[in-house]
C-alpha cells in the first residue's frame, strides 16, 4: 500500500516509512493512495471492535504486515471501551475519549 502526501501529491512512501516518517514534506500527512472495498459491510460491522479494526487496517496497510502481527497491535492499542452512540439517525460517534489519552 502506497500513500500520498496531502500536501506535495508527488511524495509517496510505504506504510513503515509512513509510520516512521510521521509527517511528510511541509507537514503533509501520509493518506492512502487506494481505500480498499469492502463486500460484506454488514459481516464486518458485527465483528467485535478489535476484529473490525484489524481487517480494516490490514486492508489499508497490505502485505506490509501479517494479518496475527495487525491484530496484536490493535489489541494492544485498544485495551478500553470504544462505543459507537447514535447521535441521530443515520449519524454514529465512536468515543475515543475512555482511552488513556482521553482523545477525541
Amino acid at each position: 500500500m502506497k500513500l500520498y502526501n496531502i500536501k506535495e501529491n508527488d511524495e509517496q512512501v510505504s506504510f513503515g516509512q509512513a509510520v516512521r516518517q510521521g509527517l511528510g514534506r511541509n507537514q503533509g500527512l501520509f493518506f492512502p493512495s487506494e481505500l480498499p472495498k469492502f463486500e460484506d459491510v454488514d459481516a464486518l460491522l458485527a465483528e467485535d471492535f478489535v476484529s473490525r479494526s484489524t481487517k480494516i487496517l490490514s486492508a489499508l496497510i497490505g502485505d506490509e504486515l501479517a494479518e496475527e502481527q495487525v491484530n496484536a497491535m490493535v489489541d494492544a492499542a485498544f485495551q478500553f471501551p470504544a462505543p459507537i452512540n447514535q447521535v441521530k439517525e443515520g449519524v454514529y460517534a465512536l468515543e475515543l475519549f475512555h482511552g488513556p489519552t482521553l482523545a477525541f
